[in-house]
């Protein structure tokens, strides 16, 4: 069969199966949260920094020792950018066994090669198999088209990780690909496992920096990431001219392709005109119902007599967590996620509010304060490792 006008289809082949399954890959490059040091005996173990360790092409951008990094994911779903898993790897680096910590693992026959499902957790769970999460990003002012790791294995850094794409999600909607995140090293003091000590560790932090403008201009379509018109911008993408690369080879366009390429331009400004007028119409209903008190807004008294209380209810939960050694916000956290008395992954601000509004939690929480409290082995930075334990 002659193809249309007999002119060559572009487009009309576009994906093989064999080869259609892509996913992000990963280069040699990866941001690391640590460095290796010898003991008296020759033997290698990790030792947490308070900055990024980072490839020589990111540090000419953000210096020797970052402790920050404007970070783009290109996919806005936490499971894809974000993976997190319990890990057993054996000597020679390579992976044994892959579980969620609570049902099931894939683990590797050492005998055969073939993975098979089993039960999770088992013997080795929180001793040779750890958990761990792995950032996956871009930095456009390092490169556009390069994909960096970085592996996160304490639990308070993998916690405030998901509270960072949790907060993307309810301020963008859900749409933060291509959006920039402050990526931080943040100092907190936490308590060593099996003493009243305290122990200086800096966990990883993220938070989105961009405007409610900036982000309906990426999620519309008109800039590819954040920052990539700013004048003088050392990520500005740079239009190839002539000498710069082959000239693309451009065919006459028919009547019929440019009657409907103009067709569907002008759909799609429809489309755009219309979600505008919707959200116009919503913040419009919102305005009128909020002047009708359909909702619960509060007068300034109202919400002063609220502070005070909150404040003074707060005051009086840190006064008792420090008369049993738990001083600071984390401790207290950590003690209210143990015994389910918090959700998970919450901040001290949200943690605060959370309690303050449950009176029955604010006084199960007061009550586990004069228990012990502990974290995880692996927030201990400068631990001895196994010989099974993966390094840095």
């Amino acid at each position: 069969m002659t193809n249309k006008n007999g002119k060559y289809e572009s487009g009309k082949y576009h994906t093989i199966e064999i080869t259609k399954n892509v996913g992000i890959t990963i280069n040699d490059e990866r941001v690391r949260l640590g460095i290796k040091k010898k003991n008296d005996k020759g033997v290698e173990y990790p030792v947490e920094t308070d900055y990024f360790v980072c490839p020589k092409r990111i540090r000419e951008i953000f210096g020797e020792e970052p402790t920050e990094l404007t970070v783009y994911f290109p996919d806005a779903h936490r499971e894809i950018v974000f993976p997190q898993a319990y890990e057993k790897y054996g000597r020679n680096k390579a992976m044994q066994c892959q579980g969620d910590g609570e049902k099931s693992a894939q683990k590797k026959d050492q005998e055969t090669g073939e993975w098979e499902t089993v039960k999770c957790p088992c013997e080795h769970f929180e001793k040779s198999c750890k958990k761990v999460g792995y950032l996956r990003f871009m930095i456009p002012s390092v490169s556009i088209g390069t994909f960096f790791q970085c592996a996160v294995h304490g639990t308070v850094s993998i916690n405030e990780c998901n509270m960072g794409f949790y907060t993307a999600d309810k301020t963008t909607g859900g749409r933060w690909a291509m959006i920039p995140f402050r990526m931080r090293r943040v100092a907190k003091k936490l308590k060593i496992p099996g003493t009243a000590k305290m122990k200086t560790h800096w966990v990883v932090t993220l938070e989105v920096i961009a405007g409610i403008e900036e982000i309906r201009r990426v999620m519309a379509g008109e800039l590819l990431y954040l920052g990539q018109l700013r004048e003088g911008s050392q990520y500005q993408l740079k239009e190839p001219g002539p000498q710069e690369g082959n000239e693309p080879i451009v065919e006459e366009e028919t009547d019929e392709e440019e009657a409907a390429r103009l067709e569907k331009a002008k759909a799609d400004q429809k489309a755009r005109i219309k979600e505008s007028e919707k959200l116009d119409k919503r913040q419009a209903e919102l305005k009128k119902e909020i002047e009708e008190g359909k909702h619960n807004v509060r007068t300034p008294e109202e919400t002063k007599e609220i502070k005070v209380a909150r404040e003074k209810k707060i005051a009086e939960l840190e006064t008792t967590a420090k008369a049993y050694k738990v001083f600071d916000w984390a401790g207290i956290i950590e003690v209210g996620e143990r015994y389910g008395i918090l959700p998970k992954g919450f901040r001290k601000s949200q943690a605060q509010t959370f309690i303050t509004d449950h009176p029955d939690k604010y006084d199960e929480l007061l009550g586990k304060l004069k228990t012990d409290q502990e974290i995880s082995d692996e927030d201990i930075p400068d631990r001895k490792i196994n010989e099974d334990d993966v390094p840095f």
